[in-house]
């Protein structure tokens, strides 16, 4: 079993990786012979033994809506804070810049009371046995072999807790990324931080709240602290109330992105 996609909108012919064999009958009749096709294809080349490659942790598929197949995309890797789930990637991806980028979101892997209401633990980061590390890296190859993704164009970003989330990943691995976006990370844990050299260079959009408590306002200071020591450009936005990153005031984002994506680094 493959990981699951919750988005119903099929935009493109090859999702299969991450469609489940028992809901390729809901897919449009056009699709169905490629699904199956694609999913023998594929299993052919995967290790039963291998606890990634048959994860099926839920994840959500932003793609735009006016796909273009000769633009290589960013892709923008999305964690949600707490008491949220993966199904909120739509909503960040339109309030960011619903055309310029491709979106991928995992669900927490700590459940939380309510509806549709997911966090994370820090402290063991892991899905069924699988790393974090891996799903994501498993995923995002999946999702490179169906769609143009720029692989020197890939974000990983967050809100709250799924920002520590998205630091933690950033720091340890920063030869996957382009850079990071961090929302009101609760800087709750010292960041631990990888190679250097891979580091330098490397661009991060940091925002924290004037509301934020001292304990939380300290814990962002040393975290920019630390990625700066290790040559990583923080640009910190201060803002007057925790931003919502479903809404419009998530716009600056776009242009932020847009701007880092214009360097000669990255083209």
């Amino acid at each position: 079993m493959f990981n699951r996609v919750q988005t119903k909108s099929y935009l493109h012919d090859d999702l299969s990786f991450l469609v489940p064999t028992n809901e390729i009958d809901q897919m449009p009749l056009e699709l169905q012979e490629l699904c199956e096709q694609y999913n023998s294809e594929c299993r052919e080349n995967v290790d039963e033994k291998d606890a990634v490659a048959t994860s099926d942790w839920p994840v959500s598929l932003f793609v735009p809506n006016q796909y273009e197949q000769n633009y290589a995309y960013p892709l923008l890797i999305w964690f949600h804070d707490e008491h949220s789930s993966e199904n909120e990637l739509d909503l960040v991806m339109n309030a960011i810049g619903a055309q310029n980028y491709c979106g991928l979101a995992l669900r927490g892997n700590q459940q939380l009371t309510g509806h549709d209401s997911f966090g994370w633990d820090n402290g063991a980061l892991e899905f069924s046995h699988v790393p974090l590390k891996r799903l994501v890296n498993i995923t995002a190859r999946r999702l490179r072999r169906a769609f143009h993704i720029h692989s020197e164009r890939i974000f990983v970003a967050g809100s709250g807790t799924g920002g520590d989330t998205a630091l933690r990943l950033f720091g340890e691995s920063p030869e996957w990324f382009a850079g990071a976006i961090v929302i009101d990370p609760t800087c709750r844990e010292q960041l631990t931080l990888g190679n250097h050299s891979e580091l330098r260079g490397k661009n991060v959009l940091h925002t924290v709240s004037r509301t934020a408590s001292n304990e939380m306002l300290a814990g962002n200071l040393d975290t920019v602290r630390l990625l700066r020591s290790a040559g990583v450009e923080v640009d910190v936005r201060v803002t007057e109330e925790p931003l919502d990153p479903c809404c419009n005031d998530a716009r600056f984002i776009d242009n932020w992105l847009l701007s880092r994506l214009n360097c000669e680094a990255y083209v």
